[in-house]
């Protein structure tokens, strides 16, 4: 046997296997737009339906990791609660058995001219969606081009005795067959490709029902592990949510591990049923879709008790703060474009909240090196991003409405505000990567520095708290207050950073633990200049009493 050969069918093959899925599912990402990750925040206020979206999900990014990372991520952003979240996640592992379905439906005989008609399509149609449409088909061809090159190949090892010894021993061990289907999933990191190198090898007659079996349940196990490294440095609900999908995963493949052997039966007589007898493609996607249709009923069932279980698991309490971007009702902006504008305030104000917590929490990493604060941080800062593009766009949406004077005056105050609250996130954002600089250095510092910084932090929070306090409740003399605690700020920040030139001028050896203290200060004071901009908005004539009235109809 030429061995090299052999290694190069199956990696040349393997890798237009796993290049054929990603520009296939990136490809109907974009035809679908943006239209799947609203469908994920939009329907999944029960599980059952948060089920259907998994599967739609992963059906389009042709990927049931790629779907688990962006729950993991839409959870990070308080965009979906953690039992809105599962949902989702057992929906992608029935998502992903659609591949192995499409793989046994024999359409490698087909495979290149498949890839001819993208191709012409990509290459020679100038339409973008037309182009899209061919990358698909080129991805789609490319997937069974790929099988059909691993499964030449493999073909020819089935033959050696220590092949079929070890496919034996699968047999007789099926927890072996489930760590070797963990293991190859986790290194090619496709629960996709796992089973479509598994239906190859099955075709030959070379790994018993069992063994096969039990490689299916370990590729459901190996697929869990992306979840683990979207969820790493997430918040404490993300770790949660891949807690779960691991759990998920790990007791159905154990419940089946148990039950392998009538598994393995009824797969042999649907085999014998459907496809009269002879060992093919479909039979081990049989076995995939049977295992996560029963594993997905079963565990529908106790959702509650794996997110019990998840919280058990990541101790400690999440923070409280989730997004109100759902509170942007669509059909007011031209229904009633000013009651629309009240709604985006209220968003706003919720915004301003969180944008309070992000800077409060970089106070406190600022002295204590605690991950949790600077979790936290990363978390909440994704949270402004997301309500400062989405309310962007409800604004933009409303400024295209009938407005008066008064109101399209308020509409652009609002858009005003929300840039400057995302820029104090952002400045509170450097403060975090400062001082994780800092501390991954091992810089500390000095007295003085702590005793300025201590002093600066606390006298801009109140000037934040202040200037959230006039926007929401339109109070005139917190606005003054704001403005006139600004030329205060400046003049701190001219005099530590004076006592910062002197403390190195005197003692050299203070420059390296000063490091950043002139940047972290400059930070503090443009969080200061961005509460004086929203201040300086909400003095502008006639920003009062129409708005405040409104507020109260609609409380009432």
């Amino acid at each position: 046997m030429n061995w090299f050969n052999f290694i190069f069918l199956v990696l040349g093959g393997l890798g237009i296997f796993l290049y054929g899925i990603h520009i296939m599912g990136d490809s109907l990402k974009l035809l679908a737009g943006s239209k799947f990750k609203l469908m994920i925040e939009k329907s999944t206020n029960t599980p059952l339906k948060g089920i259907l979206v998994g599967i739609v999900v992963t059906v389009l990014l042709q990927s049931s990791s790629g779907t688990t990372a962006l729950t993991v991520g839409l959870v990070r952003a308080g965009l979906m609660t953690l039992p809105q979240a599962v949902g989702v996640i057992i929906g992608s592992n029935i998502g992903t058995t659609v591949t192995s379905f499409l793989i046994g439906l024999q359409i490698k005989a087909i495979a290149l001219p498949i890839i001819g008609v993208g191709s012409l399509l990509l290459f020679f149609i100038p339409r973008k969606k037309v182009k899209l449409f061919g990358t698909v088909l080129l991805g789609f061809g490319m997937i069974f081009y790929g099988l059909d090159l691993m499964g030449d190949a493999l073909k020819t090892i089935t033959e050696y005795p220590i092949f079929e010894n070890t496919m034996l021993l699968v047999e007789d061990t099926p927890v072996l067959g489930v760590v070797i289907g963990a293991l190859l999933t986790v290194m090619v990191q496709s629960s996709s490709a796992t089973i479509g190198l598994l239906q190859e090898l099955f075709t030959t007659g070379a790994i018993p029902m069992v063994g096969a079996v039990a490689i299916v349940l370990g590729s459901n196990i190996g697929t869990t592990v992306t979840a683990i490294l979207a969820a790493i440095g997430g918040s404490t609900a993300a770790k949660r949510t891949a807690t779960v999908h691991v759990i998920f995963n790990i007791l159905g493949s154990l419940l089946f591990l148990i039950l392998i052997w009538p598994y393995s039966y009824f797969i042999t007589y649907l085999q014998d049923v459907f496809l009269g007898g002879v060992e093919q493609e479909m039979t081990i996607s049989f076995a995939h879709i049977f295992f996560n249709l029963f594993n997905t009923f079963v565990m529908f069932f106790f959702i509650n008790k794996l997110v019990a279980i998840s919280k058990k698991i990541i101790p400690g309490e999440d923070v409280d703060v989730v997004t109100n971007v759902d509170t942007l009702e669509e059909h007011l902006v031209s229904q009633a474009p000013v009651l629309a504008l009240e709604n985006a305030k209220m968003v706003i104000e919720g915004m301003g909240d969180i944008v309070l917590k992000m800077y409060d929490s970089s106070v406190r990493y600022s002295f204590t090196k605690d991950p949790k604060n600077l979790e936290l941080g990363r978390r909440l800062e994704e949270m402004v991003d997301t309500i400062d593009h989405k309310v962007h766009d409800y604004l933009t949406k409303i400024s295209v409405a009938s407005l008066d004077d008064k109101s399209a005056q308020y509409q652009s105050i609002y858009m005003d505000t929300i840039r400057d609250l995302e820029r104090i996130a952002d400045h509170a954002q450097n403060l975090f990567d400062f001082f994780e600089h800092r501390y991954d250095a091992k810089q500390v510092l000095s007295s003085q520095g702590r005793e300025s910084l201590n002093t600066l932090y606390e006298y801009v929070h109140t000037s934040l708290v202040l200037t959230l306090k006039a926007f929401t409740d339109y109070n005139e003399n917190a606005a003054n207050e704001v403005l006139e605690r600004e030329d205060i700020i400046d003049k701190m920040v001219r005099d530590y950073r004076k006592q910062h030139i002197m403390r190195i001028n005197q003692n050299p050896k203070l420059s390296s633990e000063e490091n950043l203290f002139v940047d972290i200060l400059s930070n503090v004071e443009r969080i200061g200049d961005h509460c004086q901009n929203i201040a300086i908005n909400i003095l502008q004539d006639s920003y009062y009493p129409d708005v405040v009235l409104l507020k109260d109809k609609k409380t009432a």
